[in-house]
């Protein structure tokens, strides 16, 4: 089975300020995992070195395989084959059109597919964007533009071979989202899992895990506070300390695992 395999100690960004230390970590091929932590905690940092963005040239101190091989660099078409990234923030300045925007997604493959036309279709339906395909890029909303980006990162992955390893970063997905789309986000990140894809995806919401990961890493400073499965004891106890908070988990007829909500100081 695949993986991805990551440990970093001491990982320096802007020269002399370390910002992420990491124990060995592993992420299965089927797993779909949420990571957490309060602003600053390293997320975002973590999401970038592992997709091979690395302009700081920090990286060299995380220690990642894909599949067993080293981490390849971020302009591998190889990589792009199998990897898939939803950026946090999306530096887009030119007007281009939906259309070609969801369409970089097949840019791996020389931006010609042979199933480019029916995963497109499909996509389309699924993330709701086909009255937004000869919109501007600079019209749409903040949301609109995030469910463009999701679409073309999906689309991204969906075009991977099936027999081969797929890894989708997600950084915020849920961003800007409304609550249907949020849902379509859950439902995506399980069905990727489902079809052997390894998923990991940063999110702020507590609660969120619960509905679409199999397992949670809790960040704290740089540190890893819990990895493991997200319905688990030390889960909600990692969250208490990331967050300074104390949490309790209300009860709910159609919730198995109840809603966690923080307690008054």
């Amino acid at each position: 089975m695949s993986a991805l395999i990551v440990s970093a100690q001491q990982l320096y960004v802007a020269r002399d300020t370390p910002v992420l230390t990491l124990p060995e970590l592993v992420f299965r091929a089927g797993e779909c995992w949420a990571i957490l932590g309060a602003n600053g905690a390293g997320k975002s940092t973590l999401l970038r070195h592992l997709s091979g963005i690395d302009p700081d040239q920090a990286a060299a101190n995380v220690c990642a395989q894909w599949h067993g091989e080293a981490l390849p660099s971020w302009n591998s078409r190889r990589w792009a084959q199998q990897r898939s990234v939803l950026p946090q923030h999306h530096h887009l300045m030119a007007a281009l059109s939906v259309a070609a925007i969801v369409r970089m997604a097949a840019y791996p493959w020389g931006g010609a597919h042979p199933r480019l036309a029916d995963c497109l279709d499909a996509i389309i339906a699924e993330w709701d964007i086909a009255a937004l395909m000869t919109r501007r890029w600079p019209t749409l909303s903040g949301g609109e533009q995030q469910r463009v980006m999701l679409a073309r990162s999906a689309l991204q992955l969906r075009l991977a071979e099936s027999d081969q390893p797929r890894l989708w970063l997600l950084d915020e997905p849920l961003a800007a989202l409304d609550w249907p789309h949020q849902q379509r986000v859950f439902h995506a990140c399980q069905d990727a899992a489902q079809q052997g894809a390894t998923v990991l995806a940063s999110v702020h919401d507590m609660n969120a895990p619960s509905a679409f990961a199999s397992h949670a890493l809790v960040m704290g400073q740089g540190r890893v506070l819990w990895a493991g499965p997200v319905h688990h004891d030390g889960y909600v106890a990692a969250l208490e300390v990331a967050f300074a908070l104390t949490l309790t988990r209300l009860s709910h007829p159609e919730h198995t695992h109840g809603w966690l909500v923080p307690l008054r100081p």
